[in-house]
């Protein structure tokens, strides 16, 4: 009995404590850090947090996100969201009922499958997906995945073996954004890069 006991909060102090990931991420662009984007996972809540802020033709530019989900293994359960997008502020809820996921975006309410996933990079399982969901304004979108195999990468001044993918958002067609993501041998988020009109936003592990 007080084995049975000791096993049980083993179990649940490695369930609870210990199943947890952690990515920091310089943001780049032009050569120049304008922010970090940082991502964790603990259990099955998941949080993303970016901030950049920079200047292109004497005008200023900022961006803040701030996304924390909860998961049902790979299916996204609950999602709250705020995001300031230089000006233009979004919010997002949802959370799963009567079978469905239920999402509102700045009031407006849609009605989504009960098992989907959003852009959330660190898991690699949405290579996977056919759709996936941008938690900033909870547009339901088309994915391309495509592999372009293993290169190597620096990652924290090392060359490692890097598993090179790019995600293609579309809708109704139309190309949204691209998304280029590397992954390490154990499938571990260690980079990204999407292009801008004004030039790569990269990804820097820290």
């Amino acid at each position: 009995m007080k084995y049975s006991f000791i096993l049980t909060l083993l179990l649940s102090f490695f369930s609870n404590n210990l199943i947890s990931e952690e990515w920091g991420f310089d943001v780049i662009l032009n050569d120049k850090i304008i922010g970090k984007h940082s991502f964790k996972q603990v259990g099955n809540e998941s949080h993303s947090l970016a901030k950049f802020k920079f200047k292109f033709m004497l005008m200023s530019f900022s961006y803040e996100h701030d996304s924390k989900e909860t998961w049902d293994k790979d299916c996204l359960k609950s999602i709250v969201s705020n995001t300031n997008d230089d000006g233009d502020l979004f919010d997002v809820s949802g959370s799963k009922s009567n079978g469905n996921l239920k999402v509102s975006s700045n009031g407006i309410e849609k009605i989504l499958p009960e098992c989907i996933m959003t852009f959330a990079y660190w898991n690699p399982k949405i290579l996977d997906q056919k759709k996936l969901m941008n938690s900033q304004d909870a547009e339901w979108l088309d994915v391309a995945i495509e592999d372009f195999g293993v290169e190597t990468k620096n990652v924290r001044g090392q060359e490692i073996n890097a598993h090179h993918y790019t995600i293609q958002a579309n809708k109704d067609g139309n190309e949204v954004f691209i998304i280029d993501v590397w992954y390490d041998d154990n499938m571990s988020l260690v980079g990204l890069k999407s292009p801008t009109p004004i030039g790569n936003l990269v990804y820097k592990l820290i």
